[in-house]
């Protein structure tokens, strides 16, 4: 997903988002350890992924922080 579709998505999306991609990434720390997988570049992938919906979430907190002023 895209980082524009990304901002688009409501706070309560973007949490269930997040531990999804949490527990996914978790699964490939392992099946990369174990060898089960020679793409390990999808860890790289999922990582960066999981930055951008955090980012997107500080985002979001900044603005309502603003907001409030």
């Amino acid at each position: 997903m895209d980082i524009v579709k990304i901002r688009k998505l409501k706070s309560e999306e973007l949490v269930a988002e997040i531990s999804k991609t949490k527990a996914q990434i978790v699964q490939l720390k392992s099946e990369v350890a174990m060898h089960r997988i020679k793409n390990w570049h999808l860890l790289i992938i999922a990582k960066k992924y999981l930055a951008r919906l955090l980012t997107v979430t500080k985002e979001q907190e900044i603005i309502k922080s603003l907001s409030h002023e």
